[in-house]
């Protein structure tokens, strides 16, 4: 069974936003691309910066750090940088709450 745990409302991350929350200990980045929304580690693979000090061009996270480029939607690395994907997470949308599952993906985002 899935569990996923509850870390913010969708009226809290605007559209074309990324912000960071805490969940169990964990710092989870949350991303919203047109109303869509995706979850990372708040740790860029390439050396472990926080990618929330990064900026959002699209669905394209660029670390503030090396310039490492990924698609958020995805997790793939799309830049010379690292070849690293995210560590993503599952995540869901129930009524207006954000939910994730907060064990680690490196695939595609569901």
């Amino acid at each position: 069974m899935d569990t996923y745990t509850k870390i913010a409302e969708t009226w809290k991350i605007p559209k074309n936003r990324m912000k960071l929350f805490n969940a169990k200990g964990r710092e989870i980045l949350v991303i919203n691309v047109e109303g869509d929304f995706y979850a990372c580690e708040n740790k860029c693979p390439h050396m472990s910066f926080p990618l929330y000090l990064g900026s959002l061009d699209g669905k394209v996270l660029t670390c503030g750090f090396h310039y490492a480029e990924f698609d958020v939607t995805t997790g793939e690395s799309l830049g010379p940088a690292t070849k690293k994907p995210l560590n993503t997470y599952k995540i869901k949308i129930k009524n207006s709450s954000v939910l994730i599952k907060l064990s680690k993906r490196t695939s595609k985002l569901e």
